[in-house]
């Protein structure tokens, strides 16, 4: 087999990887949510140590795919992906475009899910910090 297909095979599998691993991300911050709501804090570090876990395999295949495709002579983009997938037959080009869809949507929602999560995170510090009364003197502010 040739190092270009071989690349390709490699891309596709990283899609298919990654696809599984942010579905679980995004199990895991709604299970990360739950447990700010629930203030469960036992959980909650369990839950942010699957997710440490998964940060550096998403960088990772990240950044392969950014070198593999590079390698191909095609930009690291989506571009250079829709690129790559028009040179596969229609069957697995079809299902490999479909893949990538599925990918960027899970990205998506994963980014999504963890800026409301810091922004509960933030209301929840915002309330504690006055509830236990260290808020700034009413003196010090304009």
């Amino acid at each position: 087999m040739s190092s270009k297909l071989e690349q390709v095979k490699l891309l596709l599998r990283g899609i298919r990887t990654d696809g599984e691993r942010y579905r679980q991300l995004h199990n895991l911050l709604e299970e990360q949510r739950l447990c700010m709501i629930r203030r469960a804090s036992d959980a909650l570090i369990a839950v942010n140590a699957d997710i440490e876990r998964l940060y550096p395999l998403l960088s990772s295949n990240a950044r392969l795919r950014r070198e593999t495709l590079l390698s191909l002579g095609v930009t690291a983009d989506d571009t250079g992906m829709q690129q790559v997938f028009s040179w596969l037959p229609t069957v697995q080009n079809t299902a490999a475009r479909q893949a990538w869809q599925q990918l960027t949507a899970s990205v998506t929602a994963c980014k999504r899910y963890n800026e409301k999560n810091g922004e509960l995170l933030t209301r929840q510090h915002v309330f504690v910090q006055a509830f236990l009364g260290f808020e700034p003197h009413f003196i010090y502010h304009p």
